[in-house]
């Protein structure tokens, strides 16, 4: 019965360390080999976990679902749900167990405390994506294990790029099962085209002709589903390099205009002053006051 089934602090221990806002990282092998791979179902009152697991297959239990995950996951348990796994052997991963002392506060439109909330399974398909968790969790754990200055700050801000990973990757996966997934995709596409060709000035029949669909289908997928024409999309892109090389860099207006493929730097700048009311030479000085 449901009342059995053991509360622990960190499984097979009475309760996690009482101190504020205490996050604990530990490889999955950990505890799992001296198992036999196999972690029974048990709850944890106060404590919330997320579960990642690289290329491997395992079962998760979540309350009473049981998932058969095969490949790069992450499983997010909430506090109080009862949950167990079985690895298979030699499973890499991570759990880190997150106390409810430390959940984070969050004032963007993502609020990331939601997603510990409510039992979750992510596959990670998106290798860059899966890479930047692997090292923020490295990362997360340097920080706990050696208590430098300004320890607790590093921890979450850490967390948040781990939630934040995760956040993201759902939204990929909610974005691309649905029915307009053809779609989806063709859009995931289309920016990753921009990014290879944006500086070339490519036409949008030219991207659609690499899309291989009609330059109609392409604005009406866009229009669709990022509420934006295709060439608003590549501009924006340049708009966006343009901003960053006049914030970070030294390189001249002529330089940037170079770079982002104008044909002169006046032609530049007029294409600037046009997306954002004022000119290359105005923004940076501005961008250097604030």
């Amino acid at each position: 019965m449901k009342k059995n089934i053991p509360f622990y602090g960190l499984y097979g221990e009475p309760f996690i360390r009482q101190e504020p806002g205490d996050v604990h990282v530990e490889d999955i092998a950990f505890r799992s080999s001296e198992l036999m791979w196999e972690i029974s179902p048990h709850r944890h009152n106060k404590l919330a976990q997320i579960v990642i697991v690289f290329n491997n297959t395992w079962t998760a239990r979540l309350d009473e679902k049981e998932y058969q995950l095969n490949g790069d996951w992450g499983v997010i348990i909430p506090a109080g749900v009862v949950h167990g796994f079985h690895f298979k052997p030699r499973t890499q991963g991570f759990v880190i167990s997150i106390d409810d002392s430390f959940l984070i506060s969050n004032h963007d439109e993502t609020n990331l405390n939601q997603l510990l909330l409510n039992p979750l399974t992510v596959e990670f398909e998106n290798t860059a994506r899966l890479a930047h968790l692997n090292h923020y969790i490295e990362l997360l754990m340097y920080e706990i294990n050696y208590n430098e200055l300004g320890t607790s700050i590093a921890v979450e801000q850490l967390l948040k790029l781990i939630l934040l990973n995760i956040y993201r990757q759902k939204n990929t996966t909610q974005f691309t099962s649905g029915a307009r997934s053809r779609e989806a995709e063709i859009v995931f596409n289309f920016r990753s085209l921009i990014e290879l060709n944006y500086t070339s000035h490519m036409t949008i029949p030219e991207y659609a002709e690499k899309l291989h669909i009609s330059t109609s289908k392409l604005n009406r997928i866009c229009k669709s589903l990022l509420n934006d024409s295709p060439k608003a999309i590549v501009h924006q892109r340049l708009i966006t390099e343009a901003k960053r090389r006049l914030i970070y860099t030294t390189q001249t207006i002529d330089e940037i205009a170079l770079h982002l493929g104008f044909k002169d730097s006046a032609y530049f700048c007029r294409f600037f002053k046009l997306a954002t009311s004022t000119t290359p030479t105005l923004f940076k000085q501005q961008s250097n006051t604030n």
